[in-house]
């Protein structure tokens, strides 16, 4: 695995082909994009339902999950009408929002959102990784979740995760394909239609 917890994010970025990034950032999003890769395409929305919805947009006609990152409280809180839409739409995000830094989130300075339920019911999953390696198996398990369950998946990174020591391959625990099945045939569908 690569040696920080943003170079194995990039990774996870690349090979869950999630190479478009949709973003409004504020300030606990500055380690990750400092140095951001070539190979990976930003898209700045100017507030963060129009990143979501972009994001979202973009994820239908794939057909599979986009990435979305946010700036903690006050971006996650604007994003709530588009996260609320992406859930009835059933479009698979996943969606990362920063934190402040880990070390400091018990004393409640500036910047510490308290995000769990802001979004209430409408993500499909929610996780705040407890330790800083722990973060590329949530964002695994995000897309999962995001896939399976057709709709948003959130995922809390507080902004010193990403300098912090990857982890172990073996602690990325999300399986490395998501199966599907295919859609029901039309033809079954009619000769079935007929006997009702």
């Amino acid at each position: 695995m690569s040696s920080t917890v943003r170079d194995a994010t990039l990774d996870f970025l690349r090979r869950r082909e999630l190479t478009s990034i949709f973003s409004n950032p504020g300030s606990t999003e500055i380690p990750f994009l400092t140095g951001f890769p070539d190979d990976l395409d930003f898209v700045l929305g100017l507030h963060e339902t129009a990143a979501v919805s972009m994001a979202s947009g973009y994820a239908l006609a794939r057909r599979r999950p986009s990435f979305v990152l946010l700036h903690t409280t006050a971006g996650f809180g604007n994003a709530v009408n588009a996260i609320s839409t992406a859930r009835a739409n059933r479009t698979p995000l996943v969606i990362a929002v920063g934190q402040q830094d880990r070390r400091h989130i018990a004393f409640e300075p500036f910047l510490t959102g308290r995000l769990q339920g802001l979004a209430g019911d409408y993500p499909v999953w929610f996780d705040q990784p407890l330790r800083a390696q722990s973060l590329v198996g949530s964002l695994e398990r995000a897309y999962h979740e995001a896939e399976t369950h057709r709709g948003p998946a959130v995922v809390v990174v507080p902004m010193d995760d990403w300098s912090a020591a990857a982890g172990e391959p073996h602690e990325v625990a999300a399986p490395d394909v998501v199966l599907r099945p295919p859609a029901a045939d039309a033809e079954a569908v009619a000769a079935l239609a007929v006997l009702l």
